[in-house]
């Protein structure tokens, strides 16, 4: 209970400073990149404000609370949460490919319009795959519903956790790849005085931003062992007793991963942790 507390207020402070930086910033909200990294902060605040202080605690283990009669809500959010986290993380591979492989073409390719019309796909497509399980939770029980939820579990494993998870690692070693070969060439020409200085502090303050992008990708895949160890599991035995721990770990990495995004972007990030500090600094003021 402790350590989801203060995970949990970590993620909310980090998150929201990082989301509220990037809303009230106009140059930032300018930067399609910008928007995923927004709208991936939002799925960590509820991860933050629901999974953390409330499913991990009353909705996974063998005790029953008062509270517990509600877990059809945070398990919704839970799924929310997880969904929204890996398919945001696609955008972002998606948008980070674009501007590695094709930065001339980056601009016309993904305009802030289109940045939000994925982002919009992304959070429908979550809020569907929550309210599937959640309909039948209202509808179903004992056996049929045991069974359904197998099933469901079953598709999730692979549309939502194995396919997106080989796709982004993949996808994201090869943009790391590419970007060592492109700082390669780039020494060169400048110690041929064949590229200007401000170049190269464009190209770094691009590398830097799409390093910081697959730094969250990585860490978001290691946290996710777990979650997959446990969900193979279910597909192979409806008898989860024995798994309880493996459970509770799986959730709680998930957590940590939400608590060290806000951080790797400040990190990577010169123009999010000014932005961050500009605000920490203004709130101070008015207080």
């Amino acid at each position: 209970m402790v350590l989801n507390i203060a995970f949990g207020a970590v993620i909310l402070l980090g998150n929201l400073s990082v989301f509220l930086s990037i809303a009230t910033r106009p140059q930032l909200r300018q930067q399609p990149m910008n928007l995923f990294i927004a709208s991936l902060a939002i799925t960590d605040i509820i991860m933050a404000a629901v999974v953390a202080p409330s499913y991990s605690l009353f909705c996974v283990g063998c005790l029953e609370y008062a509270v517990s009669k509600y877990c059809w809500f945070m398990e919704g959010s839970k799924d929310i949460a997880l969904a929204s986290s890996i398919y945001n993380l696609l955008a972002i591979s998606y948008d980070r490919a674009l501007a590695v492989y094709r930065p001339l073409q980056y601009p016309a390719l993904m305009t802030r319009r289109r940045a939000l019309i994925i982002i919009v796909v992304v959070w429908s497509l979550s809020l569907f795959l929550a309210l599937i399980r959640n309909f039948w939770n209202h509808t179903l029980t004992g056996e049929e519903l045991l069974a359904i939820n197998h099933k469901y579990n079953v598709i999730l494993l692979v549309v939502v956790l194995l396919i997106p998870c080989i796709v982004i690692s993949v996808v994201n070693i090869k943009i790391i790849r590419t970007i060592r070969k492109q700082a390669h060439q780039v020494y060169a020409q400048a110690a041929d005085n064949t590229i200007s200085a401000d170049g190269q502090t464009e190209m770094v303050r691009k590398w830097k931003g799409t390093i910081a992008c697959a730094v969250v990708v990585f860490v978001f895949v290691v946290s996710w062992v777990p979650r997959i160890s446990f969900n193979i599991r279910s597909v192979i035995t409806t008898d989860l007793s024995s798994d309880a721990l493996l459970h509770k770990l799986s959730i709680f990495f998930f957590i940590v991963q939400s608590s060290v995004n806000p951080f790797i972007y400040s990190f990577y990030r010169a123009d999010i942790r000014r932005a961050t500090f500009k605000l920490l600094s203004c709130n101070k003021l008015r207080s």
